[in-house]
């Protein structure tokens, strides 16, 4: 089910345009429209969860798959070096997104200056 105030859920709608990567029945793909790096993806299921434990198991597995999926396949064809996959849960991982199961795959460069380190 999808929200009317949802960014993400407008996208899938079609309402707020987007440059798409992938596309099927239950996911998508995009282009961050603030990339953390060149080429920048956010996946996400085209159902509308507040949560990551919203989301039935089966389709977390199937999301966090696909992502890395489309992971090694971006990054062949941007010529990056690795890529981290990020997701947040919470205000306090820094979600600022009501639709928030999604996955970040941001692609990596040997010195491309990015600090992504929990420590």
């Amino acid at each position: 089910m999808l929200k009317e105030d949802c960014i993400f859920c407008k996208i899938i709608k079609g309402e707020i345009p987007s440059k798409k990567y992938y596309e099927d029945e239950n996911f998508l793909a995009i282009f961050d429209i603030n990339p953390i790096s060149e080429g920048h993806l956010v996946v996400l299921s085209k159902n509308h969860y507040s949560n990551i434990e919203e989301m039935p198991k089966q389709e977390w597995q199937k999301i966090c798959i696909l992502a890395r999926n489309l992971a090694e396949k971006h990054m062949k064809e941007i010529k990056a070096d690795g890529y981290n996959l990020l997701t947040k849960q919470g205000e306090a991982a820094q979600s600022d997104v009501t639709h928030r199961p999604h996955i970040h795959v941001i692609p990596r460069r040997f010195n491309d200056g990015l600090k992504i380190d929990p420590r």
